[in-house]
């Protein structure tokens, strides 16, 4: 049973307050993205305006955590967790989700991201304007690998894995300084603003050994990589990079299955590949390791608002931003437009 209690919002550093890790720690909705550590490195590399909340009751108890960081919007500021699927408020289960909604809806836009996804119901209430935002697949590791190689994944996904062993490629141990030179040869290609080097440094130094940075080598030279966090029960493939030229080499395969034997072997309950568009050539390849496709949605307050957290403009401008490619990489003004563009 849920009670509406009234709430109030109190800004909080996560970085510099124990309680927050330790109600992230035992919510079962949470995930990387709400940690403090995540929190820190989106700060130090991007200099945002924190808006980390609680939401506390009357008698001073925390209820509900909700991450967050006022950036510039347009013309306009919004509060939202950047470039991640989730930044959705935990709350207590006995917290009556209106009570949340009514303690949030003041001051400049909000975005509540991945609210389908978190099972918390009803952020679509009054006050609140929808937009999708994709679908994120997820694989439930209920299974052992080798059974869910043979009876979960795709017949091209062994294939491709056995093309790749042949072809003599083998997944490593890799560092941020090896990884970014093929992440940022991979965002040129795609035409997409990288983010800075420090940012992925910024995670490391923050989360540790939840940042797992996988490479893909052949022949002595690094054909793919992936950068996942492997953080309590789940694996998050959140930055995955690879060499068009050794496509033929199948990388990618072999670094997607490497990040799900390793969360099997860790025990973990899930891999999750993040956010794609339904139709697309990324969601048709991570739908080959028969994950659970869930829909991502974003609730924004007030509603007229609703269009800040839709993703469509960025879609009808690829054709455009890959013809534009060496000035949307610029090692300047690509991550000055990656601080703009926060989705």
């Amino acid at each position: 049973m849920t009670e509406d209690v009234e709430l109030t919002a109190r800004t909080i550093s996560p970085a510099r307050d124990r309680e927050w890790g330790e109600f992230v720690a035992d919510h079962s909705d949470a995930t990387v993205f709400h940690t403090a550590g995540w929190t820190s490195a989106v700060e130090t590399a991007f200099g945002y305006e924190p808006s980390h909340v609680w939401l506390i009751d009357r008698s001073g108890a925390v209820r509900a955590v909700v991450p967050g960081f006022t950036v510039r919007d347009g013309l306009g500021r919004s509060v939202l967790n950047p470039f991640c699927e989730y930044g959705f408020p935990l709350v207590d289960e006995t917290v009556a989700d209106t009570a949340v909604l009514s303690a949030l809806c003041d001051g400049p836009t909000r975005i509540l991201k991945g609210a389908d996804w978190s099972g918390v119901s009803g952020y679509n209430a009054a006050g609140y304007g929808g937009v999708r935002t994709g679908s994120a697949i997820r694989l439930p590791l209920d299974r052992s690998y080798e059974t869910l190689r043979e009876s979960a994944f795709d017949g091209d996904v062994r294939r491709c894995v056995r093309t790749a062993r042949d072809a003599g490629v083998r997944v490593v141990d890799g560092s941020v300084e090896e990884f970014y030179p093929l992440y940022l040869a991979t965002m040129r290609r795609l035409g997409s603003p990288q983010f800075p080097e420090r940012f992925f440094a910024a995670l490391v130094d923050a989360l540790g050994d939840g940042v797992a940075i996988r490479l893909a080598e052949r022949a002595g030279e690094t054909i793919g990589a992936a950068l996942s966090f492997e953080w309590d029960d789940t694996t998050t493939v959140w930055a995955p990079a690879s060499r068009r030229t050794h496509w033929e080499h199948r990388p990618n395969h072999l670094l997607y299955t490497d990040a799900i034997e390793r969360a099997c072997t860790a025990g973990r309950s899930t891999v999750d590949f993040g956010r794609s568009r339904r139709g697309s050539s990324v969601h048709g390849f991570k739908t080959q390791f028969g994950g659970v496709e869930f829909p991502l949605m974003s609730f924004v307050a007030p509603p007229h608002r609703a269009n800040r957290a839709s993703l469509d403009d960025y879609g009808r401008l690829a054709p455009l931003t890959r013809r534009l490619s060496p000035l949307v990489t610029h090692p300047t003004m690509g991550p000055k437009l990656k601080e703009a563009i926060h989705e």
